[in-house]
């Protein structure tokens, strides 16, 4: 049975109460004797620890507890007292034996580790019936204990002792390494702190001027200095320093390749510098003997494997770094480079989210130059569905009022996605709907509009475009296709295209173009549509092809306008599946009644 008095670890001097209780439990069941640890007072902080069902017994009750601790402290002289303030314990009378082995750390008396409570013969009853008083136990408690508690040899004695001597080497051992762990506690702490400091802030120049400035406090070294790297060029630049002259910081540039130190720490290395002015490694030597720096240790700011900076930390006198130091520069390295790599992020976060704002109102502006909703005519029925790939797109369906009741039908597609198909688009719209207002011609129409995209577009750039025009009663469309799908029109069960036109537009500011014109009949579906809906792609890399639109145009035909349109894009959507969306689609839908 044990006890202990701390409920924590901390006792000046010795090591966790953790493990010195295993050790003394070990070392009072290899010696059947008991074990008490006093501190540097004469207090007793572990124990007592028995080694035999003797002492057991006695320690069973408080006032035997304090019989067995009276009889150690006796032992070590350092407080001659029992439970009851008569002398010295009836457990310090011959023949039980005690010693006592003092440990020192660092000159000072770190405590006491006692063993005894053997003797070296037998017990006599009346000594066995003294201690069985004064521990307050009742008659038959200990006669039988004490009568098989096994005298010690006086080789057993001394290897009892040499084995306790070896248990408070242990332990001074053991504080030496418990306050070196403090140390690096507190050099942890700081890094931590530091941690905290550094992710109180987003801006980054702030981040690198604190970390100049603590690393030279929590390292107490002379000055600091954080070199970013460019990538592309390898320089080391210097965004940060501590304690360093503008002078020696203007002495010229530092790259990866000509500077052997830079070049280790960027490579995970951690460089030391025993003689900054002397080392052939130093580039600027002169200018280091002049700036007082002696020694130093650099480290590279690596992030994931990604090296982004070097820190350097500088001393006025010769100084060797412990690998302490080594841990503590690495660690504030790493915080620094992943706050530094935060921060960047956070900035291209707020960058990105301002780039989605900005896309989500150009995607709204977009919209707004496509119908909200097909027009209501007379004689043809309308449906048109509209689905760009991203916030906005490249494609465009378009129904312009014209003159004595007439309807201009567009459908145009133009190369590219996102932002520039977008302002290509919005420019190819406006081009069409002025030129359809003040030109008859179809083929003229398209004539200016092509001229008007070349001049507007890059090399690469261009747009396909079906624009067609219905008369009030729906009797014929005049078109014309410029590179476009050709619209399928379903007539009696039968599909043909309508492919009459020029080549597309932005590429041939010459280029020319013809009209068509075809009688419309009652019942007549036509499906205009943009090549997203027989390019769209399954998992398989299988296109939704051409076939399978006539199968979806024929399939649903006979329903109203606006649903055609929906269930062939339901159909196209079934195909692809999960399937990345890879170009915008829409689909428009004339029905005559």
């Amino acid at each position: 049975m044990a006890s202990s008095k701390l409920g924590a670890s901390d006792f000046p001097g010795l090591p966790p109460a953790g493990s010195m209780q295993h050790a003394l439990e070990v070392l009072a069941e290899a010696t059947s004797a008991t074990v008490v640890l006093f501190d540097h007072e004469g207090e007793a902080i572990i124990g007592p620890v028995a080694g035999s069902d003797f002492i057991r017994r006695i320690i069973s009750t408080r006032q035997g507890r304090e019989v067995v601790v009276s009889a150690h402290r006796a032992a070590i002289g350092a407080q001659r007292a029992s439970a009851g303030g008569e002398g010295i314990s009836v457990l310090a009378e011959d023949p039980l034996d005690h010693f006592a082995i003092p440990f020192v750390r660092d000159g000072r008396h770190a405590g006491t580790l006692t063993l005894g409570d053997r003797p070296r013969g037998p017990i006599p009853p009346e000594l066995a019936a003294r201690i069985k008083s004064a521990a307050g136990l009742a008659p038959g408690d200990l006669e039988g204990s004490a009568a098989q508690l096994t005298p010690w040899t006086a080789q057993e004695a001394s290897a009892a002792r040499n084995m306790a001597a070896l248990v408070t080497e242990l332990f001074a051992d053991l504080g030496v390494r418990e306050e070196n762990l403090r140390s690096r506690i507190e050099e942890l702490t700081a890094v931590y702190n530091m941690a905290g400091l550094l992710a109180g802030t987003l801006d980054l120049q702030e981040i690198l001027d604190r970390t100049a400035r603590m690393v030279c406090e929590v390292m107490k070294v002379k000055a600091c200095s954080i070199r970013m790297l460019d990538e592309s060029t390898e320089n080391l630049a210097i965004r940060a320093v501590y304690n360093l002259s503008e002078e020696y910081l203007s002495k010229g540039r530092v790259t990866v390749g000509e500077n052997p130190i830079d070049a280790a720490a960027i490579q995970g290395q951690m460089v030391h510098i025993a003689d900054a002015p002397n080392d052939p490694r130093t580039r600027y030597r002169r200018q280091a003997r002049k700036e007082g720096i002696i020694s130093g240790l650099v480290c590279g700011m690596i992030y994931r494997g990604k090296a982004v900076g070097v820190l350097r930390v500088y001393t006025g006198e010769p100084h060797v770094f412990a690998p302490f130091e080594e841990s503590l520069l690495r660690a504030v390295a790493a915080q620094a480079a992943a706050a530094i790599v935060n921060a960047r992020l956070v900035a291209e976060t707020l960058e990105a989210e301002r780039y989605t704002r900005q896309m989500a109102y150009a995607g709204e502006v977009q919209r707004r130059m496509i119908p909200a909703e097909p027009p209501v005519c007379e004689h043809v029925e309308i449906g048109a569905v509209y689905r760009p790939t991203f916030e906005v797109g490249g494609d465009l369906y378009d129904f312009i009022p014209l003159g004595k009741g007439n309807l201009g039908v567009g459908i145009a597609d133009v190369s590219g996605k996102g932002v520039p198909a977008s302002l290509l688009m919005a420019s190819l719209r406006s081009a069409l709907r002025v030129h359809a207002y003040f030109t008859y011609d179809i083929a003229r129409i398209m004539t200016e509009v092509n001229q008007h995209v070349c001049r507007e577009t890059t090399t690469g750039e261009f747009a396909t475009v079906f624009y067609g025009v219905l008369p009030p009663d729906g009797g014929r469309l005049t078109y014309c296709d410029a590179g476009h799908d050709p619209p399928m029109l379903l007539r009696d069960g039968r599909i043909q295209y309508l492919d009459v036109g020029g080549m597309v537009l932005g590429v041939d500011p010459d280029a020319t173009f013809e009209k068509g014109l075809i009688e419309l009949r009652g019942g007549d579906v036509l499906l205009l549509h943009t090549d997203g809906a027989v390019e769209a792609m399954n998992f398989s890399e299988e296109p939704f092809g051409r076939e399978r639109l006539k199968a979806s145009l024929l399939r649903y035909a006979d329903q109203p306008a606006q649903l055609v349109a929906r269930n062939i894009l339901w159909d196209i959507r079934r195909f692809r599946g999960l399937a990345d969306r890879s170009d915008d689609l829409t689909l428009v839908v004339l029905k005559v009644k």
